[in-house]
This record gives structure tokens, C-alpha cells and sequence, in this order.
């Protein structure tokens, strides 16, 4: 007899089926529905973030853009995965609202998502409409995983915590949990792929794990995870065959990606993992390898002895996965991923299916009063959490006026009175500033895939550095970085992290804006271009080897100072064009205090001259000029993003001719039989 999952559904199937998925996504919608219509200002989110990537990307959707708002000039590639935004922006422009209240619509979408898609994949493998609807309300209404690896000290009643509600609203769990809301569908596509053999499913699947990986960098993961142990249960003895059209898929994924996420900015995300203390892998990560592997050789054996079922043991097997994360990191303080309890986002899902089915298979046995008094008793905890729910969602989504926070007010004034200036906001006023206005800042962007390392570590110098000399130390990192003002935050200011750990160290230079507790400063310039005539000798020629490595930055800070020397001014046309003008003379260099990248082309009178990177991260050339210099600077990304967006528009231009053309084209059944793709496999048969 075939399994479930390898025949048609029934009408009668397909009923029930629609059903449990219109419950599931009124209990969503119930709870949400105020993503949809009111927008939660809260500043310690990274909200603003993502709004002002919608706002302000542009053509960076389609062709390379430089990013001139965060950590002094990025590519757009950098500035985060851009799904979340980009839908953002089309939601913005389609439904003609702002892009704030655009982002909360797309904030309740992938919320209303996440259910739906866990009961299609868990129906679609099992056929139990029941088990699978359970499974999504659970997943709906409980927070299991502060069970399993709570937040904090452990309590009995945090299990009916909203917290992906919480995260959603009030934190910045957005991407991450659109793409989480995809991960069933890219389960369920993988295992019919696997199983199947047909081309639908094949694309079907690489488009999903597409859309996680432009979504989240943990979308990409997760996926990775799945795989593997859907490979370790599904046709066993076919495991290379398997192993090698999953990789195959994922590679296409990849390429499909690959215009958004390109290699480089996989390279930032595991060097930004490497320079944390927190998050780089030690010893303790064999340790951390070996207690998942523990578990894993103990778990199989047992699952196999209980049930035959490789769904089952699929669930079981994925949950223990995404425990060992958690587990190992925040509980036993040994690295296995970066930032390992963020992956209690997925952890929820797996929890569920593992709970909800190994509790089904079990009650198999129960004779049927209770399990109807345990269906009656999970309705009436089902209305309790609904309607526990929706009073937070009510006061987390409540309406608040961003005009009246002091990131706008400050982040509004920079814009009218230090244009075209680069300043350093700390905490939640660098998240949300180009939400509001768009400043150049010194710091703004996500640390997790930083490109400068040298600014990364000078910005940690001058929010946390302390002791002798730290003023004169960050002083010189601002005038280096070509920092006009620097925002300092009180510990009673409106600003919420109040990341500073000496916020008098800026006492005694000129104030140029004080509001609620926050102070913006003057940084003592000679020059506050992002332009710069100074000696050769004088350029920063290695990266600092520790943030309190200032002697190379001070050396230039000097020569900035040097009266001697020509000005230069800079501005920019668009954000991929820079002109500057200035005089120099044999043996001077220009300084351009702005993110270097390969993308950037430079002439000099008309002629072609070679960018360098300096030891800061930033770029300067030799204008081999003696008197005026016109210097244009342009950036078209190099070849590197053009030959990944090539690579990808082609990848995208031929899944959509396989599904226009080769979809609809089923194999004959004797090539079919002939290629075992066909007929009754004996894991498909009890």
C-alpha cells in the first residue's frame, strides 16, 4: 500500500484541507490584522533599517548601487538581504502608502505565512489533516522553544509567550522570520524533488531556497539543514544520487541569489563571525559538534525501533538539529553557529511538527474519550491564546508618532544643517536615520556582514574604549574617517542602548545641537570635505592590528590638519558618481574618505588612475598633477557583481523558460520506469 503522500488527494482530502488552512489563517489574521494598517515606532528595532533601504535603494534592485549612508560608503549588496525591502518598497509604491506602514504589511504577510506554509508541508507529506492543522495552531500560539531553551531563567506559563509576535513587532526578526515562513515550502518542494524526480519540483525548490537566501542569511541555513536530514531519512539507499540533485538544487539557488547575495558578501558575514569574540568558532565548537552528533546516534537508532515513518522521523530529527544550537551556545557556552539563539525561530516550527505528530502517533493507542476531551481541551487553550494575543498585539502595534522621537528630530536637523556631512550616530538614532533624512554616517549598518573590519573596530574604540587618552584615540578615528559630528547619548536620553561607555568624553567641543538628552558635537577639522591633499608617506598603510592601535590614524590625522596643504572638495552626483576639485603636486596623494571598493573607477584630468585601498578601508589615489585636479570617480561594481548579476538573471531567465516550456512535459512512463522515477519504491511502501 502506498504512503499517503504518493497518491492523489481525495476530494473529501482536499476539503478538509482547505478548511484547516482558512482556520489557521483567521486565527493569523485575528491576531496581525494591525500589520496591516498601523505602523510601531519603536527605536529600539531596526525597523527604520529596512524602511530606508525600501526608501532609498532605487535602480540598486536591478544594476550594482554604491550605498553611501552606512560605515562610510557600502556596496547595496552589503547593506542587508534585500527581499524584506524590496517588497517593502513595491508595497509602498503599488498600495501608495508610506514605507513604514508598507513594511508592516509585509511584516503581517510573513506572519500569516509562517502557519500556512508548516500545515501544507506537514499535510503535504503526511495526508493528516489533523495532525498538520494542530501543528500549525501550536506553532501559532505557543512558544515551545522557552521550554526547550528558554530566554532567560525557565518558567512553566512562558510556553503561551507571543514572542514571534513580540520579535516581529517590536524587534527585528522580520527577515529572519519571512524567511523561516518559507523554509516548510522549501521542505516540502526538497522532499518531492527527492522522491519524485520531476522537474517541477526541482525548480519549485531551487526558487524557495532563493527566496530564504535573499532573505536572511539564515534562510540559506535552514534550508542547508533541512536537506540534510530529509537526505539522512528519505531513500536511503540512494543517499549520493540524493546528496548530489540536492546540491545540484542548491547551487541553482545559488545562482539565482547570487546578484544580491554575492560571494563577497559571504566573505564579510564569516570575517564580521571571525573578528567577534562571541561569535567565532573556538575548541569548544568540537565540543559543541560532538554533543550534536551524541544526540543524533542516540535519537536515530530509537526513532527507527518506534515508528517507520520517515516523516516522523524527519520531524524528530530536525528538531534535535535546531536544539543543539541553542543548546550548546547559550546554555553551555560552546559556539556551533554564529549567533546560535536566533535559530529558535525555526526551532518553534520543528518543535511543533515533532510534538504535535509524535503526540498523534502515540495517542493512536488512547481510546477516543480522551482523545476528544484533549481536541476539546486544546480548542478552549486555543481561544484563551487568541484572545491573549490579540491584547498584545493591540498594545505592540499600537499607532506612535516617529515625529516626536528624538532619532527624527536629531536625524532631521543633521539633514538641514550638516548636508552632505558624514556623521556618527550611535544606537537606535544610526538605525533609523536614513529612515528619516539621508545623512551619510559614519556607523549605520549591520555588524554581522560589515565590509571594514578597520571601521568596525575604530567604532568600538570610540563608543566602548575608556582610560587615558581614549578622547584623543577616537578624536583621531573621527577626523580619520572624515567625521563632521558625532552624536553622543546620555545614559537618561531618549536614545534606547546608550552605548556609550564614557558619554562625557566629548565634553568641551563645540556643541552644535543639544535636544532630550542627546548632544551632537563638532569634530575639530580642518576640512570637513571627505576629500583630502596629504603626503603619500602620510596614508594609513596597514589595517590597525587592535582598535586601540591609534598611532597610524593620529599620524593622519595630522595631515589633515596640515595647513599647508591644498584644500579639496567633494560632492556627489547620485550615488555612484563623485567629483572632486582640487591643486596638488609631485609625491601628494588624494585621500577619498569613503569605503573602498573595486567598483570604483577614477580619472584625473581625463586620464585613468589606479584606486588604492588604505590601511582604514578607505580609497586614495596619486593624481600624478602638478596644479588643478579634476577628479572623477565613478562605480559601475566591477565585474565581479556584473558577472554575478549575469549569472543570476540568466539562472532566473531559465527556470521561468523551464516552467513556460518544460513543466507541462510529464516523462513517458517507460523513460520514466527506466530512469526509477516511476512506480511504487519500497520506502514508499508499508
Amino acid at each position: 500500500m502506498e504512503l499517503p503522500w504518493a497518491r492523489k488527494p481525495t476530494s473529501a482530502e482536499l476539503v478538509r484541507a482547505f478548511a484547516c488552512a482558512a482556520v489557521l489563517l483567521w486565527v493569523n489574521l485575528y491576531i496581525a490584522r494591525d500589520f496591516f494598517s498601523a505602523h510601531t515606532a519603536y527605536m529600539n528595532s531596526m525597523h527604520g533599517f529596512w524602511a530606508a533601504m525600501a526608501k532609498r535603494a532605487g535602480a540598486g534592485w536591478w544594476r550594482p548601487m554604491w550605498w553611501p549612508y552606512w560605515d562610510c560608503g557600502i556596496p547595496f549588496e552589503a547593506a542587508y538581504a534585500p527581499l524584506v525591502p524590496g517588497l517593502t518598497a513595491l508595497w509602498a509604491a503599488l498600495g501608495r502608502i508610506s514605507h513604514d506602514q508598507a513594511f508592516g504589511c509585509v511584516t503581517g504577510f510573513f506572519y500569516c505565512l509562517g502557519p500556512l506554509a508548516l500545515f501544507a508541508m506537514a499535510w503535504g507529506i503526511t495526508r493528516a489533516a489533523g495532525a498538520s492543522f494542530f501543528a500549525g495552531l501550536f506553532y501559532s500560539l505557543t512558544s515551545v522553544t522557552q521550554w526547550a531553551a528558554p530566554d532567560g531563567q525557565f518558567h512553566l506559563d512562558k510556553i503561551f509567550e507571543a514572542r514571534r509576535l513580540f520579535l516581529a513587532s517590536a524587534w527585528d526578526e522580520t527577515p529572519h522570520m519571512s524567511a523561516v515562513s518559507l523554509l516548510p515550502l522549501a521542505i516540502l518542494f526538497l522532499a518531492l524533488a527527492i522522491d519524485r524526480r520531476r522537474k517541477r519540483w526541482y525548480a519549485a525548490a531551487a526558487l524557495t531556497i532563493a527566496l530564504m537566501t535573499v532573505t536572511s542569511a539564515f534562510g540559506a541555513v535552514a534550508a542547508g539543514m533541512a536537506a540534510a536530514c530529509l537526505l539522512f531519512v528519505l531513500r536511503r539507499e540512494r543517499w549520493a544520487a540524493n546528496t548530489l540533485l540536492v546540491a545540484c538544487i542548491g547551487v541553482y539557488a545559488y545562482l539565482m541569489a547570487m546578484a544580491w547575495v554575492p560571494p563577497s558578501v559571504l566573505r564579510a558575514i564569516r570575517e564580521s563571525a571571525v573578528a567577534s569574540d562571541q561569535e567565532r568558532w573556538t575548541l569548544g565548537t568540537v565540543t559543541a559538534a560532538a554533543i550534536l552528533i551524541l544526540g543524533w546516534s542516540i535519537l536515530w537508532p530509537l526513532l527507527q525501533r518506534w515508528t517507520r515513518d520517515w516523516q516522523l522521523q524527519f520531524f524528530a530529527l530536525f528538531a534535535w538539529l535546531l536544539f543543539s544550537l541553542p543548546f550548546t551556545g547559550e546554555m553551555l557556552h560552546r559556539q556551533l553557529m554564529p549567533q546560535p539563539g536566533r535559530y529558535k525561530l525555526e526551532l518553534e516550527m520543528a518543535l511543533a511538527l515533532a510534538l504535535v505528530f509524535g503526540a498523534a502517533e502515540l495517542l493512536k493507542k488512547v481510546p477516543v474519550g480522551i482523545r476528544r476531551a484533549l481536541v476539546f481541551l486544546a480548542v478552549a487553550l486555543t481561544v484563551e491564546q487568541v484572545a491573549n494575543f490579540r491584547k498584545l498585539e493591540k498594545t505592540d502595534l499600537f499607532p506612535k508618532e516617529e515625529t516626536q522621537t528624538v532619532e527624527y528630530r536629531a536625524a532631521v536637523w543633521v539633514a538641514s544643517n550638516l548636508p552632505g556631512k558624514r556623521v556618527f550616530f550611535p544606537g537606535s538614532m544610526a538605525q533609523w536615520a536614513n529612515d528619516f533624512a539621508g545623512v551619510l554616517q559614519f556607523s549605520g549598518g549591520s555588524w554581522s556582514m560589515a565590509t571594514n573590519q578597520s571601521q568596525q573596530n575604530a567604532q568600538a574604540d570610540i563608543v566602548f574604549g575608556g582610560g587615558p587618552g581614549i578622547r584623543e584615540i577616537s578624536i583621531n578615528w573621527l577626523k580619520a574617517f572624515g567625521v563632521s559630528a558625532v552624536a553622543m547619548s546620555g545614559p537618561n536620553s531618549q536614545e534606547y542602548w546608550h552605548p556609550y561607555a564614557d558619554p562625557k568624553k566629548f565634553e568641551g567641543l563645540p556643541v552644535l545641537w543639544a535636544d532630550s538628552g542627546i548632544t551632537i558635537y563638532q569634530v575639530p577639522s580642518r576640512s570637513d570635505s571627505l576629500a583630502h591633499v596629504v603626503p603619500s608617506q602620510a596614508i594609513v598603510a596597514r589595517p590597525p592590528r587592535n582598535p586601540e592601535d591609534g598611532a597610524q590614524a593620529a599620524r593622519f590625522a595630522a595631515a589633515l590638519d596640515d595647513a599647508s596643504l591644498p584644500l579639496a572638495s567633494l560632492t556627489w552626483q547620485g550615488t555612484n558618481h563623485i567629483r572632486i576639485h582640487t591643486t596638488a603636486a609631485p609625491g601628494q596623494a588624494i585621500s577619498v574618505q569613503v569605503g573602498y571598493h573595486p567598483g570604483w573607477y577614477a580619472t584625473v584630468n581625463g586620464q585613468r588612475r589606479a584606486i588604492y585601498k588604505d590601511g582604514l578601508g578607505l580609497m586614495w589615489l596619486r593624481p600624478e598633477c602638478n596644479g588643478t585636479c579634476e577628479i572623477a570617480m565613478d562605480y559601475d561594481g566591477g565585474w565581479g557583481l556584473w558577472l554575478c548579476r549575469v549569472l543570476s538573471y540568466a539562472s532566473i531567465l531559465g527556470l521561468a523558460g523551464l516552467a513556460a516550456f518544460g513543466l507541462s512535459k510529464r516523462p513517458s512512463h517507460s523513460r520514466a520506469t527506466a530512469a526509477g522515477m516511476d512506480g511504487p519504491h519500497p520506502q514508499l511502501v508499508r
